[in-house]
């Protein structure tokens, strides 16, 4: 083992035997996986009454039921079945559910007859602003099974289409059961039927949510901000260390590169305690993936937090300045929220911190 390796190991040892650094590392873990314990056991979902007018079997409008009940845990709005209209009024009026949806008997012919009206009545309360996305819910379920009817029904009434079936030997019910196998292809597939809103807050970035319930601990925006802070504070213990006279037997190459093993020492230390965070808060998307992210960017956090100090030279001033990167990062980094999408024209401010890059990463 080289001399550089000797001083990490060293430096790795001594940090872990001051017991407020010890704690620190075992804290981000422990309380994101006790945040994520207590968001687990809240009732985060939304929960919307469905009921189905008359008899349900081998209907459309019971087929559009049972389809938004079956949607469960994947999705952030639960459905459930109720027996009566007066009953989904009654469970939207008590607030157990957000709004409620009577679905009229006879939804197919009335689709047909293009008697849109009153076939699918919602009611919600005057508070709530969740009806219009549990709409889009709704409707993105019905054209699931009602859009199949709508696109066989376009391609046999083309004359072209069933010119060109004819002429290679397609009948008629031959290229309706084509059209149907290629409709449900796109729909199976996630490109054609999907629901989407932005959330700006649940990972600190514009996320995109499909469907599933919301996580909102940034975990993975206070690992980016906790290992830059790390890297800024050992910057100060080696600025200190120096002023001390620790590296000055060393020649000056090995003086440097003694000093960025001393720097790189904690911020290894604060990785491992960051993909703990990640794995204990349910955000490692997979360890492959995570260690060459998180490799990169110790890899960047070391090198910046080094030129600071060398920018600044005393100790003392690399030190005042970390309260300064702390509140810029968590601020203008899309820790909490994405500044650049609420206002655009500081959207150039988070280039000027480092776990912006990081979380852009993800």
């Amino acid at each position: 083992m080289n001399e550089w390796g000797i001083w990490f190991l060293l430096s790795c040892k001594r940090y872990l035997k001051k017991a407020s650094f010890l704690v620190i590392l075992l804290a981000l873990p422990a309380g994101t996986f006790f945040i994520r314990s207590r968001e687990k056991k809240e009732n985060m979902e939304i929960r919307i009454a469905v009921c189905v007018e008359g008899e349900t079997e081998n209907s459309l409008e019971g087929e559009l039921a049972d389809r938004l009940v079956d949607m469960g845990e994947s999705s952030l709005f639960r459905f459930y079945k109720c027996d009566s209209e007066e009953r989904v009024k009654a469970e939207v009026a008590s607030r157990r559910a957000e709004c409620g949806y009577f679905l009229s008997a006879g939804l197919l012919d009335r689709l047909e007859q293009k008697d849109y009206r009153r076939c699918i009545r919602v009611f919600s309360a005057p508070s709530t602003v969740l009806a219009p996305l549990s709409t889009e819910v709704v409707f993105s379920a019905l054209m699931e099974l009602y859009g199949k009817d709508i696109f066989v029904d376009y391609i046999m009434e083309q004359q072209e289409i069933g010119e060109t079936a004819a002429a290679v030997g397609v009948d008629d019910e031959r290229l309706k059961e084509q059209a149907a196998s290629l409709y449900d292809k796109w729909k199976d597939n996630g490109s054609t039927f999907r629901f989407e809103y932005q959330n700006i807050d649940s990972e600190g970035r514009g996320a995109f949510l499909k469907e599933q319930a919301v996580n909102v601990f940034p975990v993975r925006g206070i690992v980016a901000v906790y290992l830059f802070i790390v890297g800024l504070y050992s910057a100060v213990m080696v600025g200190t260390d120096e002023e001390k006279g620790l590296f000055l037997p060393l020649h000056y190459w090995k003086r440097r590169g003694g000093e960025l093993a001393v720097l790189a020492a904690p911020v290894f230390l604060a990785a491992l305690s960051g993909l703990g965070a990640l794995a204990s808060g349910g955000r490692l998307e997979g360890l492959g993936k995570e260690a060459k992210a998180m490799g990169i960017y110790v890899f960047a956090v070391c090198v910046i937090s080094y030129v600071v100090k060398v920018f600044f030279r005393k100790p003392q001033v690399v030190c005042c300045l970390i309260p300064l990167f702390l509140v810029g990062s968590l601020v203008f980094s899309p820790v909490f929220v994405d500044i650049g999408q609420l206002f655009p024209a500081l959207e150039w401010m988070e280039k000027m911190f480092l776990p912006s890059y990081y979380l852009r990463a993800f």
